[in-house]
């Protein structure tokens, strides 16, 4: 939704704050993406209220001097992806061998989905719920119809694939 706010988003602000206020833990972040980018060039990446306020200033800051598509560029560019690859290039070689420029539709899906939990769906930890990580990409893809129904099955089935050969041939 990062066109659809202005670096922050107070519903799943709140959502967050109710879901740790009744799990007393910091179950749930809520955090734009001006908002993690914010954290990712500014603070330390402890959990304390302070530091969420801070960011909230920061990805202002940020809105205001940059655009959605810079935002999002230098997001992709600092953002962790697994097995020690920082930024959307260092991704793409270490996983697939090519710099970012050259990632096919089936590499930017599998890449698209690490952020969200880079260790746990890493290709090299778990394959299987790398794909699934993927699966859930392209079908949220498709429903915002970004993709037809016919490329979100090309690429689910081509996907497994990939995947393989290059576990088979790392860079």
């Amino acid at each position: 939704r990062l066109y659809h706010h202005v670096g922050f988003a107070p519903i799943s602000i709140g959502r967050a704050l109710v879901v740790n206020l009744y799990t007393r833990s910091y179950a749930e972040g809520g955090s734009t993406i001006p908002q993690q980018l914010a954290k990712n060039l500014c603070f330390t990446q402890e959990k304390a209220l302070v530091r969420k306020f801070a960011e909230l200033f920061a990805a202002h800051a940020l809105e205001e001097r940059y655009t959605k598509d810079e935002i999002l560029e230098l997001y992709i560019n600092t953002i962790y992806y697994g097995s020690g690859y920082t930024g959307i290039e260092a991704a793409a070689r270490g996983y697939f061998g090519v710099g970012a420029a050259y990632l096919t539709p089936v590499q930017c899906t599998l890449l698209a989905g690490l952020p969200q939990a880079p260790t746990r769906y890493s290709p090299d930890n778990d394959p299987a719920l790398t794909l699934q990580r993927q699966a859930e990409v392209v079908n949220r893809l498709r429903r915002d119809s970004i993709l037809s129904d016919r490329e979100a099955e090309h690429l689910l089935e081509t996907a497994p694939m990939a995947l393989h050969r290059w576990l088979q041939d790392p860079a």
